[in-house]
């Protein structure tokens, strides 16, 4: 799971990379999605 440093992190490399930063985003919005439906 990303913590917020290591999003930070990824967000200073992929600075003016926005294909990178959404591909980014969309795991985390997509693991968050998974864990919440594996829960329920």
């Amino acid at each position: 799971m990303l913590t917020r440093d290591a999003l930070i992190r990824e967000y200073r490399m992929r600075r003016g990379n926005l294909p990178g930063l959404l591909a980014v985003y969309a795991a985390i919005l997509g693991t968050m999605a998974w864990t919440a439906m594996s829960i329920v």
